[in-house]
C-alpha cells in the first residue's frame, strides 16, 4: 500500500552524489519502493529483472544497503525496505519524476531522453533542491507519464488503473500510465502517438494486438506495447471525444475548424508557442496553403498564417466545420 505517513524523525545518511556504488544502492532503492507500491517484496531476481541491472550486482547493493541497515531480507530471500531506506529511495523517486516533469513542461528534449537525463539528475539533487523544484513546478501529483510523485511528506495517490488488455472491445476509458522503460518499447510508443491522459476506445483486441481509437486517432498496437499501457474507465468528469473530431493533420486545404483542445503529447515549450499563437479552445482556425514537398502547411488563426510540421498539426484536435462556414476569426 501506498505510505501513509511521511519520513520519520530519524537522520538519513547523506548519500554521496559521485559514487557508482552508492548511486547503484540507490538505484536499487527506488525500484524497491516501486515495488512495495505494488504491495509485494521481491526477490533480488525480480529486482534485477524490472531494473535491467545484472543480477550479481543486485545482490551486492542489496548486501551493501543491509549492511547500513535501509533493507531487510526474509527467510524466503524476499527484501524489504528500512524506514531509512524507504526515505532514500522516496528521495530519488522524487528527483526523478519531477526532473521528468520539468523537462516535459520546460524544454524542448525528446520523451525519449526524459528518462536518461532524469536518471542522472536524480543522484545529484539534495533534498532542498527537490523540494525548490516541486515548488517551481506548483508541486505536481503526477510525471508526464501518468506516475504519481511523492511529496515532500513521503505520501501519494493510491494504485489505479487496470492493463490496457484488460478492457474488452467497445469499452472507452483514459490512459492513465505509460511505462517508460524498457527505452527501445517506450520510444515506439511516443512515435505511435500515445501518451498519458489521453482518451480511447477499444475497437478490437487479440493475442498478437489491440486496435483502438485514440482521440480521434486510430491505432493498431502490438501486445508488447499494449501491455506498457495501464488505464481506467472513464468518470462523470470526463469528457468524451466529440463526436466528429479530427487531428488538424486531418484538414484539407480550404476547409475550417473550430479548435477543440491541445493534446498530451504537445509539451513543452512548443506547447506555450502554440497556445500563444492562438490555438486555444474555441479559435477558429483555416488551413491556408500546404508547402512544396509536403513541407509545414500554413493556417490561419485569427489574421495570422502559422506554418506547422505535419507533427505538430497531430497535436490539435479540432471540429471540423460545414462548408458555408465561415473563415478563421481575426
Amino acid at each position: 500500500m501506498p505510505p501513509e505517513t511521511g519520513p520519520s524523525s530519524q537522520p538519513v545518511p547523506s548519500p554521496s552524489r559521485h559514487n557508482a556504488e552508492q548511486e547503484l544502492i540507490e538505484d536499487i532503492l527506488r525500484v524497491m519502493l516501486e515495488c512495495e507500491y505494488q504491495n509485494h517484496a521481491p526477490s533480488g531476481e525480480h529486482l534485477a529483472g524490472v531494473s535491467g541491472i545484472p543480477l550479481q550486482d543486485v545482490l551486492r547493493a542489496l548486501g551493501k544497503a543491509r549492511e547500513a541497515g535501509l533493507v531487510t531480507v526474509s527467510e524466503s530471500g524476499n527484501w524489504t525496505l528500512a524506514p531509512q531506506g524507504r526515505e532514500i529511495g522516496l528521495l530519488i523517486m522524487r528527483a526523478h519524476r519531477l526532473t521528468e516533469t520539468r523537462l516535459a513542461r520546460q524544454s524542448g528534449v525528446k520523451p525519449e531522453r526524459w528518462h536518461e537525463i532524469a536518471h542522472e539528475e536524480e543522484h545529484q539533487l539534495s533534498r532542498d533542491e527537490v523540494n525548490r523544484l516541486s515548488d517551481q513546478l506548483d508541486n505536481p501529483r503526477f510525471d508526464p507519464h501518468g506516475d504519481p510523485i511523492p511529496t515532500r511528506e513521503g505520501t501519494w495517490p493510491a494504485h489505479k488503473g487496470q492493463s490496457l488488455l484488460a478492457f474488452r472491445p467497445g469499452d472507452c476509458g483514459v490512459i492513465e500510465h505509460v511505462e517508460d522503460e524498457p527505452p527501445a518499447l517506450f520510444s515506439r510508443l511516443v512515435e505511435a502517438g500515445v501518451y498519458a491522459g489521453m482518451r480511447f476506445s477499444l475497437l478490437e483486441t487479440n493475442a498478437a494486438a489491440c486496435r483502438l481509437s485514440v482521440e480521434a486517432r486510430e491505432i493498431l498496437l502490438p501486445s508488447e506495447l499494449a501491455t506498457m499501457i495501464r488505464a481506467r474507465p472513464p468518470v462523470a468528469a470526463d469528457e468524451r471525444v466529440p463526436e466528429g473530431a479530427r487531428r488538424l493533420s486531418d484538414l484539407t486545404i480550404g476547409k475550417s475548424a473550430d479548435v477543440l483542445l491541445l493534446l498530451p503529447g504537445c509539451i513543452g515549450v512548443e506547447r506555450s508557442r502554440l497556445l500563444d499563437l492562438g490555438f486555444v479552445p474555441g479559435s477558429r482556425i483555416e488551413y491556408a496553403m500546404q508547402s512544396p514537398f509536403h513541407g509545414p502547411a500554413a493556417f490561419s488563426v485569427r489574421g495570422t498564417l502559422i506554418a506547422l510540421r505535419r507533427e505538430q498539426a497531430e497535436q490539435v484536435l479540432i471540429c471540423p466545420l460545414p462548408e458555408n462556414a465561415p473563415a478563421a476569426q481575426n
